[in-house]
Formats: C-alpha cells, sequence, structure tokens
C-alpha cells in the first residue's frame, strides 16, 4: 500500500485526539469524571463549538488553498494572497453600511460573497493573459489586498459607532463566534466542497504538467479553473462573513503537506483536509492560552507564524527560478 496513503490516515487518526486534548485546556481546569454545572456549560457553550469551529475553518481554507495553488499552478496561491478575504470582508462591511441596523447575515454573506467572486474574476482575467508569471498572479493580489484593506477603512470612516463596530467585528478572524447554527452550516459546506475537490484531484494532476498536455488528456482547463474559483471564493466568503479574515493558513498548510506526500493531488488534497483542521485547532488552543485570562483572536497567531513562512517560501521560489535560468 502506498505509504503516502497511511500519512493521510495518521492525520485523520490524529485529529479525534488532537480535539480532545485540546477541549480540556484553559484557563479552567475541566474534568472529565467530575464534570459538574459550570463545567459542562464551559465544555459545550465555548470549548467544544470554538474547536469544532476551528477543525472546519482550518480544512475549509487549507483544502481550498490546495485547489487554487493546482489550478493557478503557483504555490504561493491562497484566498488570503490572492486578495479574495480582503474582498469577502470589503463585501460584508459594504452590506453592514448598506443595510444599516436592519442588515441581515444573509446579506452579510451574499455581500461578502459577491464581492469575492468580482475579485476572482479579475485574477482570472489577468491571469489568462500570455506570459503572466506566478509571482505576477501574487503580486496582483496583492494590489487586491491593498485596495479592498483601503476600502474597509473607508468604511470604518463613513460609518456610525454601531456599524463601526461591526465592521472591525469582521476584521478579526476569530472562533470564538462559533455558534451551533454557524457549525451546523460550515459541516455541510466544508465536508462538501472538500469531497468535490478531492474529485478533481486527477485533474488537477493533469494541469500540474501544463495546459496543453491537460487538454491532451481531456481536462477543460478554463471549466475547472473557474469551478474551483468559484467554489473557494465561496466558502472563503461563508467563512470570512463567519469568523472574519483568518491568514496563512491556506497559504501554508497545502506547502507543508507537499513537503510530506509529494506532488500528487490524490494525496495533497486529504492531506492539506486534516492537517489544516489539526493547525489551526492547536493554534486557536495556543491563542487561548498565550494570553490567559484574555482570549486572543487566532488569526492574530496564524499571521504571526506564517508570515515568516511566506517570506521563506517566497525566497525558495526565487531561488528555484534563478537556478533554472542559469
Amino acid at each position: 500500500m502506498n505509504w503516502r496513503f497511511f500519512w493521510v490516515l495518521a492525520a485523520a487518526l490524529v485529529l479525534p485526539f488532537v480535539f480532545a486534548v485540546c477541549v480540556l485546556l484553559g484557563t479552567a481546569r475541566i474534568s472529565l469524571w467530575d464534570l459538574d454545572t459550570a463545567g459542562k456549560a464551559i465544555l459545550f457553550h465555548s470549548r467544544i463549538p470554538q474547536a469544532l469551529t476551528a477543525i472546519l475553518a482550518g480544512a475549509g481554507l487549507s483544502v481550498t488553498g490546495a485547489s487554487m495553488q493546482a489550478v493557478l499552478r503557483n504555490p504561493l496561491s491562497s484566498p488570503f494572497t490572492l486578495g479574495v478575504s480582503s474582498a469577502a470582508a470589503f463585501g460584508a462591511a459594504l452590506a453592514v453600511i448598506l443595510g444599516g441596523t436592519a442588515v441581515s447575515a444573509f446579506q452579510v454573506t451574499g455581500g461578502a460573497f459577491l464581492s469575492a467572486l468580482l475579485a476572482v474574476l479579475l485574477i482570472l482575467l489577468l491571469a489568462a493573459k500570455r506570459n503572466v508569471r506566478p509571482e505576477t498572479i501574487i503580486l496582483i493580489g496583492v494590489a487586491l489586498s491593498t485596495f479592498y484593506s483601503a476600502g474597509i477603512m473607508l468604511m470604518q470612516y463613513i460609518a456610525d459607532e454601531q456599524q463601526l463596530a461591526s465592521i472591525v467585528y469582521w476584521s478579526f478572524g476569530d472562533t470564538q463566534r462559533g455558534t451551533w447554527p454557524t457549525i451546523g452550516t460550515l459541516a455541510v459546506l466544508v465536508p462538501l466542497a472538500g469531497v468535490w475537490f478531492m474529485l478533481q484531484s486527477w485533474r488537477f494532476n493533469a494541469l500540474s504538467l501544463g495546459e496543453e498536455t491537460a487538454r491532451g488528456l481531456g481536462v477543460r482547463t478554463r471549466r475547472i479553473r473557474l469551478a474551483v474559483m468559484v467554489l473557494g471564493s465561496f466558502l472563503t466568503a461563508i467563512l470570512t462573513a463567519a469568523l472574519g479574515i483568518i491568514g496563512f493558513v491556506g497559504l501554508v498548510v497545502p506547502h507543508l503537506c507537499r513537503l510530506i506526500v509529494g506532488e500528487d493531488y490524490r494525496f495533497v488534497l486529504p492531506m492539506s483536509f486534516f492537517s489544516g483542521a489539526i493547525l489551526l485547532l492547536v493554534s486557536d488552543t495556543a491563542a487561548r492560552l498565550v494570553l490567559a485570562p484574555r482570549l486572543m483572536p487566532v488569526a492574530i497567531l496564524t499571521a504571526f507564524i506564517g508570515a515568516p513562512l511566506f517570506l521563506l517560501m517566497l525566497v525558495q521560489l526565487a531561488d528555484r527560478k534563478g537556478g533554472s535560468s542559469e
């Protein structure tokens, strides 16, 4: 049996164990053997929902990032680096401004999705031009992220106190917002999207051989690229609208998984799914403990971890480009 399968299986089996450990860690000590009323309240109304939210968000962002990297043939692609997360946050902020006090969660999510989809379509249009290098796509994402960040600041400037509080709420990625209805929605959407992405693994492998080779193997490259980006933007919009921006998970996890299981997307995608869940769950638990009793949003910790790794990936990519040109 393929050794890479055992890595995926190990990640899947480790996840429940990590979940069990993480829900028991915190400022308030909880014993499963002597669970009182206060312990039950902390466990079932705080730690378990937060842990489940971290698992679903980490899995969704990671498998989306791996799929985007596959169809764009760029290891630096992710919802965060391409500006999709910022676009979703801008759409959510705009919905808050336009909707006023009567704005609904559906309107906020819809605004996040439409804004993210617009950013994706712009990226695809620019990437369709010839001679566009992978680094250029990332620069496009940086430009879009800067543009949408400026838009969010404008929304904050013109907002009243209640709207400002709502907008700032979206800017901090935090799994503490995960309610049971949110978990129920994500528990349906994330696995379905993950399964669909995994079913496309052979197409992703074909794309890794080159555009012309993939077409020769019967892959409709434009269609699969558009489908992945649209589904990825939808899932990113849902997660951003529900939890705020959580950066670098969709970038770093697939890269680490490729170092472990290689470039075959039949293993990269499920490995990213389970590893992303584990990474964000562990990061979320660490964020709860590092400033205890204050609870730090997990997005702050993932940014501190992800930014240096992102710089390292940029250096590695530059070295490979330099070596190939000699």
